[in-house]
């Protein structure tokens, strides 16, 4: 940023040095920030196909700008094709418009005007036409003046007003002289100090910039103001029209004959031949071309010079920017080698933080497996011992469970012994009684008969035991572990 306001300062102080000599030559309000300043004055702007499209909506509410002169045609045959375009669009935003031609030397005049007017309609002007002269390349001073007088005087006679003449300072000084100073004048002088002019001459509009920034433009604009005094009403087509006592129909009977022929020029001659041999200049008119071309030279000399600094000015500034942009290249690659560092000490730190984590978890899944294990191994104990402890209540229960149904079994086995010796006891007592009645039947039988018995009374065999003891003996010896 130093660099660029060193750069614009020296070519500031190099522009200002030649204010006072040439009037192309100084920008002093080529600053964007000075031409947006508050404090600036003007009244209005010129605008051509170089603006592009214009946002006449954004323009139109600049409170300065009080009117517009729009390029319509240059030469014989360029229209520009954004001038109908931008003068519908500035009217109808209720900006006051006017049309201007751009005067060339290599085409006839009489086909310019035509050009011109073939664009240009007188219905639709709020200002009087403006007619650009800025260059005579291959004219003396006579063919130029001869020829924008030819020019002035067809649209004063088409449009029924004179029109508007615009050039610089010094060129209206030096080229085109005393008969165009009642002529309405915009003057170009990009300078401090307002335009001075010779032969009694007045500017009504001054053109004192041309980087002008607008609301709705994109590209630089030049921006104007009024004389003192001075305003639209001297400007105004309609107010021309009436203040002007020649305002008759036009008729192409009524249009002057140039004071020399206009025709097509060889592309090697900048200025129509003529038939007849030019008069000799006065000593007048020759005393303005040598002001003239002193002017010229005088001009181009600080032209080179002034080319000169701004290549040295530029030549130390694109130094400047390259040593500038070297050391913004050397702190980038430092700062590149120091994030690349940065970033490899993180990377390491990153990886050894992540072994570290790895390492941990290894751990802690060991642990959990170890304690997972250990968990598992008493698990396995506790329900085997919880199996030999079921085991074992199963076994004690089905013992006690075999103890009871064998201590019933004896009981139910030692009943029914019982039942069975009362029922053997029984028949044996049955049979004993019927034994004992056989017997004594059998002994009063005897008696009756005078015989008694041999074997005497009976006895029964065994150990004195019913049949039904033996029995019982015979069952307890059978079924061990009963008693």
């Amino acid at each position: 940023m130093r660099v660029y306001v060193l750069g614009f300062f020296v070519l500031f102080l190099s522009l200002v040095s030649f204010a006072d000599d040439d009037d192309h030559e100084v920008r002093v309000v080529g600053d964007k920030n000075y031409t947006n300043n508050a404090t600036l004055v003007y009244d209005g702007i010129d605008v051509s196909n170089y603006q592009k499209d214009i946002n006449w909506e954004a323009t139109a509410k600049d409170p300065n700008i009080k009117y517009v002169y729009i390029k319509a045609t240059e030469g014989a045959t360029h229209r520009q094709h954004r001038y109908r375009q931008n003068l519908e669009n500035a009217r109808k935003h209720g900006v006051k418009v006017g049309s201007y031609h751009f005067l060339r030397t290599s085409t006839p005049i009489q086909r310019q005007f035509e050009n011109f007017i073939s664009v240009v309609r007188p219905e639709e002007q709020d200002l009087v036409p403006l007619l650009d002269v800025e260059t005579r390349e291959g004219w003396t001073i006579k063919q130029l003046q001869d020829s924008v007088m030819f020019f002035a005087q067809l649209l004063e006679k088409h449009y029924g007003c004179k029109p508007m003449i615009y050039t610089n300072s010094s060129y209206f000084n030096n080229y085109l002289g005393s008969q165009f100073a009642q002529y309405p004048l915009f003057i170009a002088r990009y300078a401090k100090s307002e335009p001075q002019l010779n032969f009694g001459a007045r500017w009504i509009l001054w053109q004192f910039s041309d980087r002008g920034r607008i609301d709705g433009i994109d590209a630089m604009v030049d921006l104007s103001r009024f004389n003192k005094g001075c305003g639209i009403k001297d400007i105004a087509y309609k107010n021309s029209l009436r203040n002007n006592n020649s305002n008759k129909k036009h008729d192409r009977k009524n249009v002057p004959r140039p004071k020399v022929k206009q025709e097509d020029r060889k592309p090697d001659v900048p200025y129509p031949k003529v038939t007849n041999k030019p008069r000799p200049m006065t000593k007048e008119e020759q005393e303005i071309q040598k002001r003239g071309e002193e002017a010229e030279r005088k001009r181009m000399a600080m032209e080179e010079k002034r080319k000169a600094e701004e290549r040295k000015a530029l030549e130390k500034q694109r130094k400047e920017e390259e040593q500038q942009r070297k050391e913004i290249e050397k702190r980038q690659r430092e700062i590149e080698k120091r994030r690349a560092e940065e970033a490899k000490k993180r990377e390491k730190e990153e990886r050894k933080r992540l072994e570290e984590e790895k390492k941990k978890r290894e751990q802690e899944e060991r642990k959990r497996l170890e304690e997972e294990k250990r968990r598992q191994k008493e698990m396995s104990l506790q329900q085997a011992q919880d199996r030999m402890r079921a085991e074992k209540d199963r076994r004690a229960q089905n013992s006690q469970q075999e103890q009871t149904q064998d201590k019933k079994n004896r009981q139910a086995d030692l009943e029914q012994a019982k039942q069975e010796r009362r029922q053997k006891e029984k028949q044996n007592q049955i049979n004993s009684q019927s034994t004992a009645q056989q017997a004594a039947s059998s002994d009063n039988e005897d008696k009756t008969k005078g015989t008694s018995s041999k074997k005497g009374k009976y006895t029964p065999k065994g150990n004195n035991q019913s049949s039904a003891d033996n029995d019982a003996i015979h069952y307890n010896k059978k079924k061990k572990n009963v008693w």
